[in-house]
């Protein structure tokens, strides 16, 4: 594996990370698609991850959410191990997940979508009417739309109401998969402000997209990922500036790199 220099600090530091997957081997019906990745992401920080179409990043964040099973590998939280758990008690363990293609129930009002999303604090009342202030003073386009159909939202709001309804959850941990999918270029720059916005509020952002310079922009720390592997990884502003990263993104690594990739996806 190709990794860049790990300046002081990186997100493999052990003592830093507040989730991370080590080994993890997973993919669908019994054919791997990420094998052997190490993945690991710091308290308060956006870490993004990144690569071509195919190269495996969906597949390493539906693992860590738990809705795929690491083959092989483990998954830590908070330094438990919640490999085996499935993927409704991770969110009770402080782990929310934004899905790809802005999942929302489209019959359900603005608001039933983010009572929804609180399930895990169904008892907690108050807790509750806190999360939803929170909400609805981050977006306040869903506050106005509250009592409409999430169906008939923008693909823009939609995406607000998705994020929205996983803060309701009050996690520590939040996954994203693509969240500017489909956005306009006005939608897509507010998600990322929106990011920026959590991550100061002290939530850990684990985020992969393929609007991949816009997002080492906004990101401390970042992989890139080729053919089911970590290809490299480091501190985000290092990353967008190594030309080898611009060539892994492409699909244009170099002639050694890739014929190391090409013999460990034989063995």
């Amino acid at each position: 594996m190709a990794d860049t220099a790990q300046p002081d600090g990186s997100p493999d530091a052990a003592a830093q990370a507040v989730f991370e997957a080590r080994g993890l081997t997973t993919g669908y019906d019994e054919i791997p698609i990420v094998r052997d990745v190490d993945v690991s992401f710091a308290q308060g920080a956006i870490t993004s991850i990144i690569g071509t179409n195919g190269a495996g990043k969906s597949t390493v964040v539906k693992a860590l959410v738990g809705l795929l099973p690491a083959w092989q590998g483990t998954v830590r939280l908070e330094g438990r191990a919640i490999t085996r758990m499935p993927a409704h008690l991770r969110v009770r363990e402080g782990l929310a997940y934004v899905p790809q293609g802005r999942i929302v129930f489209p019959e359900m009002t603005v608001l039933e979508n983010l009572e929804l999303g609180g399930f895990t604090l169904a008892r907690q009342r108050a807790k509750l009417a806190q999360l939803l202030e929170g909400v609805f003073g981050m977006f306040p386009r869903l506050a106005e739309r509250r009592a409409q159909p999430a169906g008939t939202l923008s693909g823009g709001e939609q995406q607000m109401l998705a994020i929205g309804r996983a803060l309701m959850s009050a996690p520590r941990v939040i996954a994203l998969d693509e969240p500017s999918l489909g956005l306009s270029p006005k939608f897509v720059e507010m998600v990322f402000a929106k990011l920026l916005e959590l991550k100061s509020a002290g939530y850990t952002i684990v985020m992969v997209e393929q609007k991949a310079s816009r997002a080492l922009e906004i990101s401390d720390w970042g992989y890139v990922m080729h053919l089911g592997r970590v290809a490299f990884r480091g501190a985000a502003s290092v990353l967008r500036a190594d030309e080898q990263v611009k060539r892994a993104y492409l699909g244009e690594l170099p002639p050694e790199l890739e014929a190391q990739f090409m013999q460990s996806e034989t063995q």
